[in-house]
C-alpha cells in the first residue's frame, strides 16, 4: 500500500498533500461553454514557498481517524505523520463541498484504544414492535437487557466482521455466531415461555446476518491526543 505523502513548510506551517490529483484540471462554465484550466498544485506550492525550509512527511501505518462517514466529503479526519524524527497530526477539513481540503498541522498523536462491542438497541426494539414477535414493551425491554448483558462477555477478537458501516468510519457490523445465539436463548428461557422462545429464535436467527438488527456493532476507539507545541 502506498503511504500518503505530504510536504511541510516549517516557515509558514503550511502543508501540501502530494497526490495523483495535483495536476487535475479545473473546469469552468461560462456562457454555456465548459472550459478546462490546467493546474499543477505541487508546483504552485513549491513556488509559493521557494527558499523556505521544506520537509517531507509520510503517513504512519493505520494511523488515520475519520469523524463520521468516509463517504461524506465534509467529514473531518486526522492523519498521523512523521518526518522520521517526530510524529505530528494533520487535521483535514473542508469549509464547503465546493472547496478543496485544507490541512492544519498540530502537535499530537492518535491513540488506538481498541474496540468496544454494542448492540443495535433502537433497531431491535423497532423491529420487534413492527415486524417481530407479539411481545409486550416490558418483554422487549427484558430481551434487550439480556442481550446487552451477554455482549459484555464477548471479546472483540471473537467477533467476525460481517460488513463495514457506511455511516461511521470507525464502526463495523459483527456476525452473531451460533454459539452466542444459543447462549442468548438459554438465558431468555428463564423468563419466556416455550412459544415465546420459539418466536425469539426465529427472530434472532433471521436478523443476525450482515448489518441486520441482531448484528453486533464494533466501534474502534481512537483518541486525538494533543501535545504541547
Amino acid at each position: 500500500m502506498v503511504k500518503d505523502k505530504f510536504i511541510w513548510c516549517r516557515n509558514c506551517d503550511a502543508v501540501h498533500h502530494v497526490n495523483r490529483f495535483d495536476k487535475a484540471p479545473v473546469y469552468s462554465f461560462v456562457a454555456g461553454a465548459i472550459g478546462e484550466i490546467p493546474t499543477d498544485d505541487w508546483r504552485v506550492f513549491m513556488a509559493r514557498h521557494e527558499g523556505h525550509r521544506l520537509e517531507p512527511l509520510s503517513a504512519v501505518d493505520d494511523k488515520k481517524f475519520i469523524q463520521g462517514s468516509p463517504l461524506d466529503p465534509m467529514s473531518v479526519s486526522y492523519v498521523e505523520v512523521t518526518n522520521g524524527q517526530e510524529h505530528l497530526l494533520i487535521r483535514q477539513t473542508r469549509k464547503s463541498i465546493y472547496e478543496p481540503l485544507s490541512f492544519e498541522l498540530i502537535p499530537g498523536q492518535l491513540i488506538d484504544k481498541g474496540f468496544t462491542i454494542g448492540i443495535q438497541e433502537k433497531e431491535i426494539k423497532l423491529e420487534l414492535k413492527c415486524h417481530g414477535t407479539p411481545m409486550s414493551d416490558a418483554q422487549i425491554r427484558l430481551f434487550i437487557e439480556i442481550f446487552k448483558d451477554l455482549v459484555k462477555d464477548i471479546k472483540p477478537a471473537e467477533v467476525e466482521i460481517a460488513r463495514l458501516c457506511f455511516d461511521d468510519a470507525n464502526s463495523s457490523f459483527g456476525r452473531l455466531e451460533p454459539q452466542f445465539i444459543e447462549l442468548l436463548l438459554t438465558r431468555c428461557a428463564r423468563h419466556f415461555s416455550r412459544g415465546e422462545l420459539t418466536d425469539l429464535r426465529r427472530f434472532v436467527e433471521s436478523h443476525a446476518e450482515g448489518d441486520d438488527v441482531m448484528a453486533l456493532i464494533l466501534r474502534r476507539q481512537i483518541a486525538v491526543e494533543r501535545t504541547a507545541a
